[in-house]
């Protein structure tokens, strides 16, 4: 079984994101995981391990290698069965580590050979995206363009051709916003299956390649030749995601900083239709202490010539309380309203739970305010992407019976 789209949550939490003096998410996300499972279960004996689902949450992605790289290296009891296969695992007694929040390192011993090592990351490989019947959603704290720390895309020019390779840069940080004992980061590259050229079955013309930039201040700072950091990444095509993680290596100590990180490698199609996106998103970067960071995402868009002045056409990220979507859920009529009366609303495009996009609503005249008509549709769940002069947001609806 795989888990596609359902398996990313962003949750934007701006109202803690307003009172909180400090830009850290100081409830451990192992906390927030292992509580859900001891509801159900009262000890480690009573759980049953699925090799490669490390924070123990339903599924494999890239968080569970963070989880595997902040235990890499410890040893403890091995199971029973020493096996990597995707199925319920018995597990040995608790190891004497555990994660921030209380989560047994015995979950990241993927083998079940008693030790946590690069062997363990082959399961993770193998058995990504699998997952059981239920799963506890991933939870992602995106944080707010110019008050937080921003996973930034960049480029020294926007303007592509077919068949070219763009180098695109990802870097962590400014010199005002400076990320404090980094330790790694997990997110999901969004991108353009129409314009670039799929990654599977291409050996070393790879549509969406990923190296880390060497020195840095996560690498090697010193230029000495010295590796501190690794790259784990997984492009689905059929999704149009790369999921990476970036952690630092076993014993590699903290460090702080920030600046450039990595760099993307995207191979365009021979014909480009449009322009071609990419966005950074479901971000989650820990600090050394496994706490979270709240961090930005952004938004890179490329053009071949004929269309360059769109790229004019780039719009910020907006905060979530700058859009009020009521009644929600409704089973009618539903109200749009910009909290800035000096905003104005420009289109909203409507998009069912598949992403499949059903209308777009250009706006008649400035307005902060406009109304739509959700009744016309089926029950079930909506994506409203509200593009306004000063931004863009997007937001659920619920169409109820």
């Amino acid at each position: 079984m795989y888990l596609k789209h359902a398996s990313y949550r962003t949750i934007f939490v701006s109202e803690l994101q307003k009172n909180r003096s400090l830009k850290v998410w100081t409830i451990k996300t192992a906390a927030t995981l292992a509580m859900g499972t001891l509801m159900f279960f009262t000890s480690l004996k009573a759980q049953q391990v699925w090799p490669g689902d490390v924070n123990n949450n339903g599924v494999v992605n890239n968080i569970d290698v963070l989880f595997w790289a902040y235990a890499e290296g410890a040893q403890g009891p091995s199971r029973p069965v020493v096996s990597g296969d995707w199925a319920p695992q018995d597990p040995s007694e608790p190891w004497p580590e555990t994660f921030p929040g209380g989560l047994n390192f015995a979950f990241a011993d993927c083998d079940g050979n008693g030790n946590i090592n690069s062997a363990d990351l082959n399961i993770i490989k193998d058995n990504y995206w699998k997952s059981q019947d239920m799963v506890m959603l991933d939870e992602y704290f995106n944080g707010i363009v110019g008050q937080d720390p921003q996973l930034l895309l960049s480029t020294a020019d926007q303007i592509t051709e077919p068949g070219a390779e763009e180098p695109v840069g990802l870097s962590l940080g400014d010199e005002q916003m400076q990320i404090d004992s980094f330790f790694g980061m997990a997110f999901t590259l969004k991108f353009d299956t129409l314009n670039i050229k799929p990654t599977t079955n291409m050996g070393g013309n790879a549509g969406v390649q990923l190296d880390l930039v060497n020195p840095s201040w996560i690498h090697d700072p010193a230029g000495m030749g010295t590796n501190r950091s690794e790259i784990f990444m997984e492009v689905r095509d059929d999704n149009a995601t790369a999921q990476v993680a970036i952690y630092r290596k076993q014993n590699a100590g903290a460090t702080s900083g920030s600046g450039p990180v990595a760099e993307f490698t995207i191979v365009m199609e021979d014909i480009i239709v449009g322009l071609v996106d990419l966005e950074t998103d479901s971000i989650h970067v820990v600090n050394n202490d496994f706490e979270g960071l709240y961090t930005a995402p952004s938004k890179l868009r490329f053009a071949t010539a004929e269309d360059s002045l769109l790229l004019q056409d780039r719009a910020p990220l907006l905060d979530d309380k700058a859009v009020r979507l009521y009644p929600n859920p409704s089973n009618g009529w539903m109200t749009v309203e910009l909290t800035d009366s000096n905003d104005e609303i420009q289109a909203i495009d409507l998009f069912n739970a598949q992403g499949a996009l059903l209308n777009r609503l250009k706006a008649p005249r400035p307005a902060s305010a406009a109304r739509f008509d959700l009744g016309r549709y089926p029950e079930g769940l909506y994506v409203l992407r509200i593009k306004t002069r000063k931004g863009m947001l997007t937001k659920i609806a619920a169409r109820m019976p």
